[in-house]
């Protein structure tokens, strides 16, 4: 089963580590959103986004870069 990711942005940045990202197994979307919301509250992120795929490139761009590709190309749950 193929993972997938919740995204957390906060305060227009990415935060390192757990607190800005999920991984999740779901594919589920009311599941998803649900997840999304509880992960937003835990880490009291602004923003929360579903990405499907992880691919190298996201890993080497700045915080910056990274929050405003996430925001133009993710769906949007929190």
């Amino acid at each position: 089963m193929r993972k997938t990711y919740l995204i957390g942005i906060k305060k227009g940045v990415h935060p390192c580590g757990n607190s800005g990202t999920l991984v999740t197994r779901y594919k589920a979307q009311y599941k998803l959103k649900e997840i999304a919301q509880r992960f937003a509250v835990m880490y009291e992120l602004d923003e929360v986004y579903y990405l499907e795929r992880y691919p190298q490139k996201l890993c080497e761009m700045d915080g910056i870069e990274f929050a405003n590709y996430i925001r133009q190309n993710c769906k949007r749950y929190v």
